[in-house]
């Protein structure tokens, strides 16, 4: 599951028009991560809240991926084993999971509008 590849396959394919819904993290906001956005034409929105499992999938998909890691914990021994286990991990995920997710944040949107910024089931 690489970002890149599911973007360009998402806005060149089907023909839409997308604004990328990211964190306030230093890692997506930083100088890199500012140029690869531009060098790709990607737009994103000026502020999301950061740790806000309600409106970013992404901390769904980060829970997903820790659970299967702690699954293989007692086979890792070393940094490297994690980041392989990790990549390995990563490429298992399932693409309707994250499709899944983003079809969900018109609802999770809404609820969190209702709840005027509070808590939600999300």
């Amino acid at each position: 599951m690489m970002f890149h590849p599911w973007f360009t396959n998402v806005t060149l394919h089907q023909g839409k028009d997308f604004t990328f819904q990211k964190d306030g993290a230093s890692c997506r906001t930083g100088g890199y991560a500012r140029w690869w956005k531009e060098t790709h034409q990607i737009r994103s929105f000026e502020y999301w809240p950061a740790q806000s499992p309600d409106l970013n999938p992404i901390e769904h998909i980060r829970h997903a991926l820790e659970r299967r890691i702690e699954r293989k914990r007692s086979s890792i021994k070393n940094l490297e084993q994690l980041m392989v286990a990790l990549r390995e991990e990563w490429e298992r995920m399932d693409d309707e999971f994250a499709d899944r997710l983003v079809r969900s944040m018109k609802r999770r949107c809404e609820a969190v509008i209702k709840a005027k910024g509070g808590a939600t089931e999300y």
